[in-house]
């Protein structure tokens, strides 16, 4: 795995989400628990989706893959989620399927030893001399694991660090880039509706 160290800043906790892990959906979704400051307590199943990143769906190759990776490395974790309004939905931070769009942040401890990252648009190996705490953006780590692409639809502060991180798995072809032309799920999805009306339109003429 190649992670991706990175700096979320040190906005206000009322500001972003702390979210507790409790299920993967598949390469971007999730459900999380999520604790209320004003409350003192978790609100429970709250689901969520990747804000920039699009994973292959689960009736895709590699889908399955995509959501074994995201959840081996966020499941039964403390995320911070920084809620991502857009246009589209009037820059409330929710999807069409009710879902909350944010970018994730994990803070997990380093250990000592051999180590794989990918920082400023290059990926290097080294050794991690002591144990210490990192914080890594999780949508950047999916996809120069080469696990999603970036979302094309929007363009967003960070679009061309992303278009690098995912040019940099396609030219080392992980994950999704081991096959010459993987599909990218938006197609997937259009061919499936494609499909599903020429199936309705000629269950009309029978």
């Amino acid at each position: 795995m190649i992670i991706v160290p990175d700096d979320p800043g040190a906005d206000s906790p009322l500001e972003y989400l702390k979210a507790s892990v409790t299920r993967v959906f598949d390469g971007d979704g999730f459900m999380a628990d999520v604790w209320n400051p004003m409350r003192n307590a978790w609100v429970s199943g709250i689901p969520f989706r990747f804000a920039f990143i699009d994973a292959p769906e689960m009736g895709q190759p590699a889908g399955e893959d995509a959501r074994d990776f995201l959840a081996a490395l966020i499941l039964g974790k403390t995320l911070r989620l920084d809620p991502i309004g857009k246009e589209s939905s009037g820059y409330l931070p929710v999807d069409s399927y009710k879902r909350l769009l944010c970018m994730g942040y994990l803070t997990q401890q380093m250990e000592a030893g051999p180590v794989a990252y990918y920082l400023n648009g290059e990926c290097y190996t080294g050794t991690a001399r002591r144990p210490r705490p990192v914080a890594r953006n999780i949508e950047l780590e999916m996809l120069v694991n080469g696990w999603a692409w970036k979302l094309e639809q929007y363009a967003f502060e960070r679009e061309e660090e992303y278009a690098a991180a995912q040019q940099d798995a396609r030219r080392n072809r992980r994950g999704i880039w081991a096959s010459d032309n993987p599909e990218p799920p938006w197609l997937f999805k259009r061919r499936q509706r494609q499909d599903k009306r020429r199936c309705l339109g000629q269950g009309r003429l029978i």
